[in-house]
């Protein structure tokens, strides 16, 4: 489609203006060669399987552009996204406070360059900057009856893009389709809810088979309390104050806005903050329910982040320079009262930014373990993080007690790994890489034990079943215990198996999922290729 008459000459100027502050902001970072930052860790691809859609296709991206290049990408559009979508949408017509300074600032502020540096940038941060088009593509809905499935459909599409790279992007949205939904509730549209929700369903079960494994097999055993969390930073109450400081803030705001758009919008800021502030004191024990709440809940970064985004676009709403002083200081407090012991940088931080290099050797350690049948890998070798990313069918596994097990059968240990030399009988140094000592425990004798500590010769072992050969049980094998085997039993922390034939269920599920996950990720593109409306007034400013 020839872009006359939807791109303007100053709208390229506008548009070279974000693309070149990202460039010099990122320069350092983009030029990196694979590096470490947080939760990233630049790693060789390998196949996730029938797991989850988004999986294979963030796989074969990877083949395609490299694991590095396709982060760096990820990344830089995670911060380039939102300011072009808002300038089309919101900020276009108005001067050069909203055309140019409040675009930028929804994705460069200390919030936003904070959750880069935890490396979460290529998926929390991506879905944040699609979040404008969420919130333009349902003020579409609910205003222009019209085309409202036209916009439905790219809400969907919007959605299933965003889950790919994180699979909290339909929560995200729900919070910039709030506004809207509270004033179809003041206008009397009361069934106007459910096209948002349908988006966010769909974006829902697009990564279906995923969401199920992380809401049911992931979090619930990983999941801290967040006042836990708190006290053991000694901040036990310093959130709720926060959260009740800024939510009053907004409730007095809601006084002075005459514009009704600009009051949906910062009061679904209070909501957020109350809903928070609330799920800081109150834990709730509702299957799948309380997974979910609490994958927000206790990454408060996110909560402020979000909040940071929806107080952003309410500014665009704005006339009055009176109007301008509360929301502006809310954005304040929002960036230096943050609960999560501090943010980790400033806003420009990242102009002088370079991440951490990955060592050479560490891939070389890691083809070395790939090669040989890791099965278990332990470490002494903390200072190095990134080791947890070693290949193994239980993953990597920290703890100096182990040392103690060498001759325990069912610890499965094989390899040792230890940044100093370690003189223990049973160990047996077979590698070194860089500072890093490989040992092989000559006490190794599998997976798969016989309760007296004998080990079992013919044996197979997947993430989806184990299968004991021509041996009678019970067995011990060296996973750690999970209730969605079948025939099993805690031994100790180990699985022990009272039948030959063990399987996991909620891989099984997983697998059957993926299928009903990849229906519904193309659903919204074929919905689009019958849909005979133009894509032109996609792009036609407030």
């Amino acid at each position: 489609m020839h872009p006359k008459g939807l791109v303007k000459k100053d709208d390229i100027i506008y548009l070279s203006v974000f693309v070149l502050v990202f460039l010099i902001a990122l320069r350092n970072y983009m030029l990196s060669p694979p590096y470490t930052l947080g939760d990233t860790t630049i790693l060789p691809p390998t196949n996730p399987g029938l797991y989850t859609p988004s999986a294979t296709i963030q796989y074969y991206l990877s083949l395609l552009m490299g694991e590095n290049n396709l982060i760096k990408t990820l990344n830089f559009l995670a911060f380039l996204i939102a300011p072009i979508s808002i300038y089309f949408t919101l900020g276009r017509k108005g001067d050069l406070f909203k055309r140019l300074i409040l675009p930028l600032i929804f994705t460069l502020n200390p919030i936003s360059i904070s959750i880069f540096y935890t490396g979460d940038g290529e998926s929390i941060l991506l879905v944040y900057s699609l979040q404008p088009l969420v919130y333009y593509l349902t003020h579409k809905m609910l205003y222009d009856v019209k085309n409202k499935f036209k916009y439905l459909i790219y809400l969907g599409i919007v959605e299933v893009i965003g889950q790919i790279f994180f699979f909290q992007m339909f929560l995200f949205s729900f919070f910039f389709q709030l506004p809207f939904i509270l004033l179809s509730i003041k206008e009397k549209k009361y069934l106007f809810f459910l096209y948002p929700i349908l988006a966010d369903l769909l974006g829902f079960l697009s990564e279906l088979s995923w969401e199920i494994y992380l809401y049911i097999g992931v979090v619930p055993n990983v999941l801290i309390s967040p006042s836990n969390t708190l006290v053991r930073l000694g901040l036990a109450y310093y959130s709720t104050i926060v959260s009740s400081l800024l939510f009053a803030i907004v409730i007095t705001t809601a006084f002075i806005y005459k514009n009704k758009y600009a009051l949906a919008t910062i009061t679904s800021v209070g909501l957020l903050l109350i809903i928070y502030a609330i799920l800081q004191n109150f834990q709730l024990n509702i299957p799948i329910i309380s997974a979910l709440l609490a994958s927000i809940t206790t990454f408060q970064t996110k909560v402020y982040l979000l909040s940071f985004g929806l107080l952003d676009l309410s500014l665009f709403y704005l006339k009055r320079t009176r109007e301008f002083i509360i929301p502006l200081l809310s954005l304040l407090l929002i960036v230096l009262l943050v609960n999560t012991g501090g943010l980790q940088a400033t806003t420009y931080s990242i102009f002088s930014f370079k991440p951490q290099p990955m060592p050479t050797w560490y891939y070389e350690l890691y083809d070395y373990l790939s090669q040989n049948n890791p099965n278990n890998v332990y470490s002494l070798a903390i200072q190095y993080q990134y080791l947890q990313y070693l290949p193994g069918f239980s993953g990597f596994i920290y703890n100096p007690s182990f040392i103690h097990n060498l001759t325990n059968p069912f610890y499965g240990m094989k390899y040792l790994i230890s940044a100093s030399q370690i003189n223990y009988t049973g160990l047996r140094l077979v590698k070194t890489f860089g500072p890093v000592l490989v040992y092989y425990n000559e006490n190794f004798t599998g997976l798969a034990h016989y309760l007296n500590g004998s080990s079992v010769r013919n044996y197979s072992i997947s993430d989806v079943e184990i299968r004991i050969y021509g041996d009678k049980p019970p067995f011990v094998v060296s996973l750690p215990y999970s209730g969605y085997w079948t025939n099993s039993k805690n031994y100790n922390g180990f699985l022990e198996l009272t039948s030959n034939i063990s399987q996991n269920s909620l891989t099984t599920l997983i697998h059957e999922l993926f299928f009903v996950s990849l229906f519904f990720l193309i659903l919204p593109f074929i919905l689009l290729i019958f849909e005979k409306t133009p894509m032109k007034s996609l792009i036609v400013g407030r």
